[in-house]
């Protein structure tokens, strides 16, 4: 193992594929953060297709978040695609 630190450029793409359903709520809520921290104006949350528990649990946090403006399944390209949920940030003067 390295003990070197790799700095890594933030991004506002998350993927939960990686996560247990339990983990999931903290973890949106610090990457909705992190996003507003970064300037980044939007980000998407690749929630998968399944059951669709992890899409209405995604939804269900960004509904209640103050620093979401809107959010949409898929993304302007492709608003069909419902394995993944797009958000815009509100404005971060008000």
């Amino acid at each position: 193992m390295s003990d070197e630190i790799h700095e890594l450029k933030p991004d506002n793409i998350l993927d939960l594929h990686n996560f247990r359903p339990n983990e999931v709520k903290e973890l949106i809520g610090e990457f909705i953060w992190s996003c507003s921290q970064s300037s980044f104006q939007q980000g998407t949350i690749i929630h998968g297709k399944g059951s669709g528990s992890l899409r209405e649990l995604t939804h269900s946090i960004l509904l209640k978040s103050p620093n979401v403006k809107s959010f949409q399944l898929g993304d302007a390209q492709n608003p069909e695609n419902w394995g993944m949920t797009t958000f815009v940030l509100s404005d971060q003067d008000t």
